[in-house]
Protein backbone atom coordinates (compact mmCIF):
# COMPACT_ATOMS: atom_id res chain seq x y z
CA UNK A 1 0.00 0.00 0.00
CA UNK A 2 2.99 2.44 1.07
CA UNK A 3 4.33 1.64 -2.76
CA UNK A 4 1.50 2.46 -4.20
CA UNK A 5 1.39 5.73 -2.51
CA UNK A 6 4.91 6.64 -3.26
CA UNK A 7 4.16 6.04 -6.92
CA UNK A 8 1.21 8.46 -7.10
CA UNK A 9 3.42 10.96 -5.73
CA UNK A 10 6.11 10.63 -8.31
CA UNK A 11 3.53 10.50 -11.19
CA UNK A 12 1.43 13.75 -9.54
CA UNK A 13 5.37 15.64 -9.25
CA UNK A 14 5.93 14.27 -13.23
CA UNK A 15 2.28 15.98 -13.95
CA UNK A 16 2.66 19.42 -11.99
CA UNK A 17 6.28 19.49 -13.62
CA UNK A 18 4.72 19.07 -17.02
CA UNK A 19 2.11 21.55 -16.02
CA UNK A 20 4.12 24.28 -14.91
CA UNK A 21 6.27 23.64 -18.27
CA UNK A 22 3.17 24.14 -20.38
CA UNK A 23 2.13 27.67 -18.80
CA UNK A 24 5.54 29.04 -19.25
CA UNK A 25 5.33 27.91 -22.62
CA UNK A 26 2.09 29.13 -23.05
CA UNK A 27 2.97 32.64 -21.45
CA UNK A 28 5.66 32.74 -23.61
CA UNK A 29 3.86 32.45 -26.93
CA UNK A 30 1.32 34.86 -25.83
CA UNK A 31 3.00 37.63 -24.88
CA UNK A 32 6.17 37.51 -27.59
CA UNK A 33 5.51 40.83 -28.63
CA UNK A 34 6.28 42.46 -25.75
CA UNK A 35 9.44 40.61 -25.40
CA UNK A 36 10.53 41.70 -29.10
CA UNK A 37 9.15 45.37 -28.36
CA UNK A 38 11.73 45.00 -24.90
CA UNK A 39 14.56 44.06 -26.80
CA UNK A 40 14.08 47.07 -29.27
CA UNK A 41 13.87 49.44 -26.53
CA UNK A 42 17.15 48.08 -25.31
CA UNK A 43 19.12 48.26 -28.67
CA UNK A 44 17.48 52.04 -28.73
CA UNK A 45 18.73 52.64 -25.24
CA UNK A 46 22.43 51.80 -26.16
CA UNK A 47 24.83 54.50 -26.53
CA UNK A 48 25.06 56.36 -29.86
CA UNK A 49 28.48 55.28 -30.62
CA UNK A 50 27.27 51.78 -30.03
CA UNK A 51 24.20 51.92 -32.04
CA UNK A 52 25.38 53.43 -35.07
CA UNK A 53 28.01 50.60 -35.60
CA UNK A 54 24.76 47.84 -34.98
CA UNK A 55 22.92 50.19 -37.86
CA UNK A 56 25.41 51.49 -39.90
CA UNK A 57 25.16 51.10 -43.58
CA UNK A 58 26.63 52.32 -46.69
CA UNK A 59 25.13 54.71 -48.61
CA UNK A 60 22.22 53.21 -51.07
CA UNK A 61 23.36 52.50 -54.70
CA UNK A 62 20.82 50.64 -58.09
CA UNK A 63 21.56 47.16 -57.25
CA UNK A 64 22.02 46.60 -61.20
CA UNK A 65 24.81 48.36 -61.21
CA UNK A 66 26.68 45.63 -60.02
CA UNK A 67 29.72 44.98 -62.53
CA UNK A 68 32.12 42.17 -62.32
CA UNK A 69 35.24 43.19 -60.52
CA UNK A 70 38.56 41.83 -58.75
CA UNK A 71 38.48 42.95 -55.30
CA UNK A 72 42.21 43.46 -55.58
CA UNK A 73 41.80 46.20 -57.77
CA UNK A 74 38.84 48.09 -55.39
CA UNK A 75 39.86 51.02 -53.58
CA UNK A 76 38.76 52.62 -50.61
CA UNK A 77 36.49 54.80 -52.66
CA UNK A 78 35.47 51.44 -54.69
CA UNK A 79 34.17 49.61 -52.00
CA UNK A 80 32.07 52.81 -51.16
CA UNK A 81 30.57 52.87 -54.10
CA UNK A 82 29.03 49.28 -53.97
CA UNK A 83 27.52 50.09 -50.21
CA UNK A 84 30.58 49.61 -47.69
CA UNK A 85 30.68 52.64 -45.21
CA UNK A 86 34.50 54.33 -44.73
CA UNK A 87 35.41 52.46 -42.33
CA UNK A 88 34.20 48.87 -43.62
CA UNK A 89 36.05 49.38 -46.56
CA UNK A 90 39.37 50.56 -44.48
CA UNK A 91 38.81 47.51 -42.51
CA UNK A 92 38.48 45.47 -45.75
CA UNK A 93 41.39 46.73 -47.41
CA UNK A 94 43.56 46.31 -43.95
CA UNK A 95 41.99 42.32 -43.97
CA UNK A 96 43.71 42.21 -47.51
CA UNK A 97 47.23 43.35 -45.92
CA UNK A 98 47.12 41.05 -43.38
CA UNK A 99 46.52 38.27 -46.16
CA UNK A 100 49.63 39.74 -47.83
CA UNK A 101 48.05 42.11 -49.87
CA UNK A 102 45.78 39.97 -51.81
CA UNK A 103 42.65 38.02 -51.89
CA UNK A 104 43.15 34.63 -53.49
CA UNK A 105 39.43 33.30 -53.27
CA UNK A 106 35.89 34.58 -52.93
CA UNK A 107 36.01 32.16 -49.23
CA UNK A 108 38.36 34.91 -48.09
CA UNK A 109 36.14 37.83 -48.66
CA UNK A 110 33.56 36.11 -47.31
CA UNK A 111 34.96 35.60 -44.22
CA UNK A 112 35.93 39.10 -43.67
CA UNK A 113 33.87 40.07 -40.51
CA UNK A 114 32.67 43.55 -42.10
CA UNK A 115 31.04 41.61 -44.84
CA UNK A 116 27.71 40.35 -43.89
CA UNK A 117 25.96 36.97 -45.37
CA UNK A 118 23.89 38.95 -46.94
CA UNK A 119 26.04 41.43 -48.46
CA UNK A 120 28.17 37.99 -49.58
CA UNK A 121 25.26 36.25 -51.70
CA UNK A 122 25.05 40.06 -53.41
CA UNK A 123 28.72 40.26 -54.42
CA UNK A 124 29.48 36.70 -54.87
CA UNK A 125 28.63 36.09 -58.63
CA UNK A 126 30.82 39.36 -59.74
CA UNK A 127 33.98 38.75 -57.61
CA UNK A 128 36.54 37.44 -60.33
CA UNK A 129 38.05 34.99 -57.89
CA UNK A 130 38.04 31.31 -57.70
CA UNK A 131 35.76 29.82 -55.06
CA UNK A 132 38.63 28.78 -53.21
CA UNK A 133 42.48 28.62 -53.16
CA UNK A 134 43.56 25.21 -53.90
CA UNK A 135 47.46 25.55 -53.28
CA UNK A 136 48.41 22.80 -55.15
CA UNK A 137 46.30 23.97 -57.88
CA UNK A 138 47.37 27.51 -57.37
CA UNK A 139 51.32 26.46 -57.68
CA UNK A 140 50.80 24.41 -61.08
CA UNK A 141 48.73 27.18 -62.54
CA UNK A 142 51.35 29.83 -61.68
CA UNK A 143 54.13 27.37 -62.77
CA UNK A 144 52.93 26.83 -66.12
CA UNK A 145 52.29 30.61 -66.48
CA UNK A 146 55.60 30.96 -65.97
CA UNK A 147 56.80 28.05 -68.22
CA UNK A 148 54.53 30.00 -70.93
CA UNK A 149 56.70 31.90 -73.99
CA UNK A 150 54.41 35.58 -73.73
CA UNK A 151 53.45 38.46 -76.25
CA UNK A 152 53.46 42.07 -74.72
CA UNK A 153 50.83 44.36 -75.43
CA UNK A 154 49.78 47.38 -74.53
CA UNK A 155 48.37 46.99 -70.98
CA UNK A 156 47.12 49.83 -67.87
CA UNK A 157 48.91 48.47 -64.69
CA UNK A 158 46.37 49.38 -63.07
CA UNK A 159 43.92 46.47 -64.13
CA UNK A 160 46.62 44.15 -64.19
CA UNK A 161 45.56 40.91 -61.74
CA UNK A 162 48.23 38.69 -59.66
CA UNK A 163 48.07 36.55 -62.47
CA UNK A 164 48.16 39.14 -65.43
CA UNK A 165 51.79 40.34 -63.95
CA UNK A 166 52.97 36.42 -63.61
CA UNK A 167 51.84 35.74 -67.07
CA UNK A 168 54.58 38.48 -68.01
CA UNK A 169 57.35 36.85 -66.34
CA UNK A 170 57.07 38.04 -62.82
CA UNK A 171 57.16 35.43 -60.12
CA UNK A 172 54.18 34.91 -57.90
CA UNK A 173 55.85 36.88 -54.82
CA UNK A 174 57.06 39.71 -57.29
CA UNK A 175 53.25 39.89 -58.26
CA UNK A 176 51.95 40.23 -54.66
CA UNK A 177 55.01 42.92 -53.90
CA UNK A 178 53.95 44.77 -56.93
CA UNK A 179 49.99 44.87 -55.86
CA UNK A 180 50.92 45.91 -52.40
CA UNK A 181 53.53 48.98 -53.80
CA UNK A 182 50.70 49.51 -55.33
CA UNK A 183 48.16 49.62 -52.26
CA UNK A 184 50.51 51.69 -50.61
CA UNK A 185 51.03 54.48 -53.84
CA UNK A 186 46.88 55.04 -52.77
CA UNK A 187 46.00 52.02 -55.09
CA UNK A 188 46.62 53.29 -58.16
CA UNK A 189 49.53 53.61 -60.55
CA UNK A 190 50.17 57.56 -61.95
CA UNK A 191 53.22 57.00 -63.99
CA UNK A 192 55.81 54.92 -65.30
CA UNK A 193 58.12 56.10 -63.36
CA UNK A 194 56.09 54.69 -60.21
CA UNK A 195 56.83 51.50 -61.64
CA UNK A 196 60.33 51.45 -62.16
CA UNK A 197 60.92 52.46 -58.90
CA UNK A 198 59.15 49.06 -58.02
CA UNK A 199 62.15 46.98 -56.34
CA UNK A 200 61.06 44.08 -57.61
CA UNK A 201 61.24 44.97 -61.54
CA UNK A 202 64.82 45.29 -62.36
CA UNK A 203 66.14 47.57 -64.93
CA UNK A 204 66.01 45.13 -67.82
CA UNK A 205 62.52 43.92 -67.04
CA UNK A 206 61.50 47.59 -66.85
CA UNK A 207 63.30 48.57 -70.32
CA UNK A 208 61.26 45.43 -71.96
CA UNK A 209 57.93 46.66 -70.69
CA UNK A 210 58.15 50.46 -70.68
CA UNK A 211 56.77 50.78 -73.95
CA UNK A 212 53.86 48.64 -73.38
CA UNK A 213 52.91 50.51 -70.22
CA UNK A 214 49.82 52.58 -70.98
CA UNK A 215 51.06 55.78 -68.03
CA UNK A 216 52.19 58.85 -68.43
CA UNK A 217 56.55 59.00 -68.46
CA UNK A 218 56.79 60.67 -64.82
CA UNK A 219 56.95 64.48 -64.48
CA UNK A 220 54.25 66.25 -66.97
CA UNK A 221 55.32 67.99 -69.61
CA UNK A 222 53.22 71.36 -68.21
CA UNK A 223 54.67 70.58 -64.34
CA UNK A 224 58.30 70.72 -66.21
CA UNK A 225 57.84 73.80 -67.92
CA UNK A 226 55.97 75.93 -65.08
CA UNK A 227 59.66 74.01 -63.05
CA UNK A 228 61.79 75.43 -65.30
CA UNK A 229 60.54 79.15 -64.67
CA UNK A 230 61.24 78.56 -61.34
CA UNK A 231 65.00 79.40 -62.19
CA UNK A 232 65.32 81.57 -59.47
CA UNK A 233 63.86 81.91 -55.84
CA UNK A 234 60.47 83.49 -55.63
CA UNK A 235 58.92 84.50 -52.68
CA UNK A 236 56.75 81.86 -50.91
CA UNK A 237 54.35 84.58 -49.82
CA UNK A 238 53.78 85.95 -53.53
CA UNK A 239 53.66 81.89 -55.70
CA UNK A 240 50.74 81.14 -57.74
CA UNK A 241 48.68 78.26 -57.70
CA UNK A 242 51.35 77.35 -61.10
CA UNK A 243 54.07 77.97 -58.89
CA UNK A 244 53.34 75.96 -55.76
CA UNK A 245 52.22 72.70 -57.75
CA UNK A 246 55.31 72.57 -60.27
CA UNK A 247 56.97 71.81 -57.75
CA UNK A 248 54.96 69.78 -54.90
CA UNK A 249 53.06 67.99 -57.99
CA UNK A 250 50.18 67.37 -56.25
CA UNK A 251 47.23 69.87 -56.92
CA UNK A 252 45.52 69.41 -53.85
CA UNK A 253 48.50 69.98 -51.29
CA UNK A 254 49.08 72.94 -53.49
CA UNK A 255 45.18 74.44 -52.85
CA UNK A 256 46.01 73.55 -49.34
CA UNK A 257 48.65 75.46 -48.42
CA UNK A 258 47.68 78.07 -50.73
CA UNK A 259 44.16 78.20 -48.29
CA UNK A 260 46.56 77.72 -45.18
CA UNK A 261 48.60 81.00 -46.30
CA UNK A 262 45.80 82.82 -47.18
CA UNK A 263 44.09 82.21 -43.36
CA UNK A 264 47.66 83.72 -41.68
CA UNK A 265 48.15 86.53 -43.55
CA UNK A 266 51.29 85.09 -45.15
CA UNK A 267 54.14 83.16 -43.61
CA UNK A 268 56.18 84.91 -41.71
CA UNK A 269 58.50 81.11 -40.66
CA UNK A 270 59.38 78.74 -42.50
CA UNK A 271 58.69 76.49 -39.65
CA UNK A 272 54.99 76.71 -40.15
CA UNK A 273 55.09 74.84 -43.35
CA UNK A 274 54.74 72.21 -40.58
CA UNK A 275 51.20 73.30 -39.93
CA UNK A 276 50.05 72.55 -43.39
CA UNK A 277 47.83 69.17 -43.42
CA UNK A 278 49.51 66.86 -45.66
CA UNK A 279 53.38 68.38 -46.62
CA UNK A 280 56.10 65.92 -45.17
CA UNK A 281 59.69 66.87 -45.07
CA UNK A 282 60.30 65.63 -48.17
CA UNK A 283 57.78 68.69 -49.50
CA UNK A 284 59.33 71.25 -46.84
CA UNK A 285 62.75 70.95 -47.83
CA UNK A 286 61.70 70.81 -51.97
CA UNK A 287 59.47 73.86 -51.31
CA UNK A 288 62.79 76.04 -49.36
CA UNK A 289 64.62 74.97 -52.07
CA UNK A 290 62.65 76.81 -54.86
CA UNK A 291 61.25 79.65 -52.53
CA UNK A 292 62.17 81.83 -49.75
CA UNK A 293 59.88 83.23 -47.04
CA UNK A 294 59.92 87.33 -46.93
CA UNK A 295 58.42 88.81 -44.01
CA UNK A 296 57.47 92.01 -45.58
CA UNK A 297 54.59 90.55 -48.21
CA UNK A 298 52.73 89.65 -44.66
CA UNK A 299 49.33 90.92 -44.57
CA UNK A 300 49.24 92.76 -40.90
CA UNK A 301 46.28 93.01 -38.81
CA UNK A 302 45.57 95.65 -36.20
CA UNK A 303 43.60 94.72 -32.86
CA UNK A 304 41.61 97.79 -32.61
CA UNK A 305 40.23 97.74 -35.63
CA UNK A 306 39.98 94.68 -37.27
CA UNK A 307 36.08 93.73 -37.61
CA UNK A 308 34.83 90.25 -36.34
CA UNK A 309 34.88 88.34 -39.14
CA UNK A 310 38.66 89.49 -39.82
CA UNK A 311 39.39 87.96 -36.37
CA UNK A 312 37.53 84.89 -37.35
CA UNK A 313 39.17 84.52 -40.93
CA UNK A 314 42.65 84.29 -39.24
CA UNK A 315 44.08 81.17 -38.30
CA UNK A 316 45.66 82.18 -34.93
CA UNK A 317 43.62 85.47 -33.96
CA UNK A 318 39.92 83.32 -34.12
CA UNK A 319 40.61 81.64 -30.66
CA UNK A 320 40.96 84.82 -29.10
CA UNK A 321 38.23 86.71 -31.24
CA UNK A 322 35.25 87.32 -28.50
CA UNK A 323 38.26 88.32 -25.85
CA UNK A 324 39.81 90.77 -28.00
CA UNK A 325 36.47 92.53 -28.90
CA UNK A 326 35.78 92.48 -25.14
CA UNK A 327 38.86 94.67 -24.29
CA UNK A 328 38.38 96.96 -26.89
CA UNK A 329 34.63 97.49 -25.78
CA UNK A 330 35.83 98.36 -21.89
CA UNK A 331 38.65 100.49 -23.23
CA UNK A 332 41.74 98.15 -22.96
CA UNK A 333 44.61 97.08 -24.94
CA UNK A 334 43.21 94.04 -27.25
CA UNK A 335 46.69 92.96 -26.81
CA UNK A 336 46.18 91.20 -23.76
CA UNK A 337 44.06 89.05 -24.79
CA UNK A 338 46.46 86.88 -26.63
CA UNK A 339 48.15 84.50 -24.28
CA UNK A 340 52.01 84.80 -24.30
CA UNK A 341 52.38 80.74 -23.59
CA UNK A 342 50.73 80.58 -26.69
CA UNK A 343 53.44 78.05 -28.86
CA UNK A 344 52.66 80.54 -32.09
CA UNK A 345 52.70 83.58 -29.75
CA UNK A 346 55.94 85.05 -31.38
CA UNK A 347 54.60 84.39 -34.77
CA UNK A 348 51.42 86.18 -34.11
CA UNK A 349 53.27 89.59 -32.90
CA UNK A 350 54.36 89.70 -36.73
CA UNK A 351 51.16 89.70 -37.59
CA UNK A 352 49.87 92.99 -35.64
CA UNK A 353 50.35 96.34 -36.65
Amino acid sequence: MSMFRLKMIKQQRVGVLLLIVFIIALEIFLHKDKFIKKSSIIVNELPHSIKSQITEFGSSYPKDSLKFFDPNQYTSEDWQKIGFTKKQSDVILKYKEMLGGVFTSKEQIRKCFVISEEKYKELESYIQLPEKFRTNTAKQEIQNLQKNTYSLTLFDPNDYTLYDWVKIGFTKKQAEVILKYKGILGGKFTSKEQIKKCFVVSDDKYKELEAYIRLPEGESSIRKQLKSTLKNKIDLNKATYNDIYAILGDAVLAKRLISFRNGLGGFVSKNQLDDVYGITSRNKDSLLNAFVVKVENIKKINLNKATEDELQRNIYLRKYKNKIIELRLKGENPIKAISSSDSKYQWILQYLE
